[in-house]
Parts: C-alpha cells; structure tokens; sequence
C-alpha cells in the first residue's frame, strides 16, 4: 500500500513538472509575441527565439518527464504529430530562406522566371497548410483520446487550434468584403484577430497548463494510471 502511495505521488510530481515547464514556454511566447511589436527591432529579432521556445514547449508535454506524464502518454502517433508541431515553424524558417524573392529582381528577370517563382512560392504556401493543420488536428485528437489531462481541459488544444483557423481565415473574409478605401480599418481588426490566434495557442494553453498544475500539486485532478 505505501509502494502504491509513493508511485502516486511520484506520478503526480512528474506530471506536474511537465505541465509547468511547458506552460511557463507558452505563457512565454504569448508575452514575447504581444511585446515584438511594440519594442523598435524586436520583431525580426524575437522570430527564431519564438519559434524554439514555443518548439521546445511542445516537446515538453509530448515527451513529458515520464509516460504517465506525456500528454499523450507517448502514444507513437500523437508523439509524431506533436513533434511536428513543435518544429514545422523552425523547418519552414528553413525553407524559407532557399524561396526565391518576389521582387523587383525577379520580374526584370522575365515573365517565365516570374511565373516559376510564383509557382514555387504557391506549392510551399499549401504544403505549409497541409502539413501544420493536419499534425495540429491529428495532436489535438490524440490528447483527447489519451485520458491525461483531464476534461474538459483534453480539448483545448483544439479550441486553439480553432482560433488559429478563424484567425486566419476571418481577415481574408473582411478583406474580401471590404470596400476600396476602406481596408485600412479592416487591417487594423486583422492585426488583432491575428494576435487572438496567436494567444490562444501560446498564453491561453500555456495559462490552462500552469492551472492544471496547481490542481495536481492539491490532488484535484485524476491522473492517468497506466493498468
């Protein structure tokens, strides 16, 4: 009996670490992100810290610091797609510094160039796309399905990445609706569905982890136990 307290609670402290590393990385990366703007320079500077923090954050709940404490239970489909998730950013900041430009020089260098440019741009654009909503989907279904963090908190992710989308696709509605003249108004409400988007899957998810930690370290919340 005290062999089973003592794995409970060795379960219990592992999940907590991992819950709160990886939601202080994203309650980070929430903060950086509403500070890049607004700080001369910080921006282009804060990219590559963001993209590694949040990628490092990500590895933390897939990985955890035990099975138990994975929030997929390191379940090899969901620890794909979790680590797809985490590093697609940093591997399309790759990529993109091999696209070629879209500018000035490569309309002078001819229609042909012009076009194949186009064209290359376009196919990394839907790969892009395909890759990170589909690794963001499968991730949000696994943790669901995994039964470690507790409900309704096991679809949050999805929750985000439903903000995501909208965040995306909403300022393209407003632009298409919007009348000439009038897009610097819709520009301005982009900007902060954007950041809406982004919060929600950096501060938000990060918040609800440092929460769900709490409740752990008060033995509120029902761990997995692995049978």
């Amino acid at each position: 009996m005290r062999r089973m307290t003592d794995d409970s609670g060795q379960r219990l402290r592992r999940q907590r670490s991992t819950w709160m590393i990886g939601g202080i990385g994203l309650v980070v990366c929430g903060v950086i992100g509403m500070l890049q703007y607004s700080v001369v320079g910080m921006a282009q500077a804060s990219g590559l810290v963001l993209d590694a923090l949040f990628a490092s954050s990500v590895l933390v709940f897939a990985i955890g610091s035990s099975r138990a404490a994975s929030v997929v239970r390191r379940e090899p489909l969901g620890m794909v797609a979790l680590v797809v998730v985490a590093v697609w950013p940093l591997v399309m900041r790759v990529v993109a510094a091999f696209l070629p430009p879209m500018g000035a020089e490569t309309f002078d260098a001819g229609l042909e160039a012009y076009r194949a440019a186009e064209g290359t741009l376009t196919a990394v654009f839907y790969v892009n796309l395909l890759v990170s909503l589909a690794a963001a989907l499968l991730a949000c279904v696994r943790i669901a399905r995994a039964g470690v963090v507790p409900a309704p908190w096991n679809r949050a992710p999805l929750w985000a990445l439903i903000a995501s989308v909208a965040a995306g696709v909403v300022p393209q509605l407003l632009f298409a609706a919007s009348r000439p003249g009038g897009a610097q108004g819709y520009a301005e409400i982009a900007i902060l569905i954007g950041a809406v988007g982004f919060l929600a899957r950096t501060l938000g998810l990060g918040i609800i982890a440092l929460v769900l930690a709490a409740r752990v370290r008060s033995g509120s919340v029902d761990v997995y136990r692995p049978t």
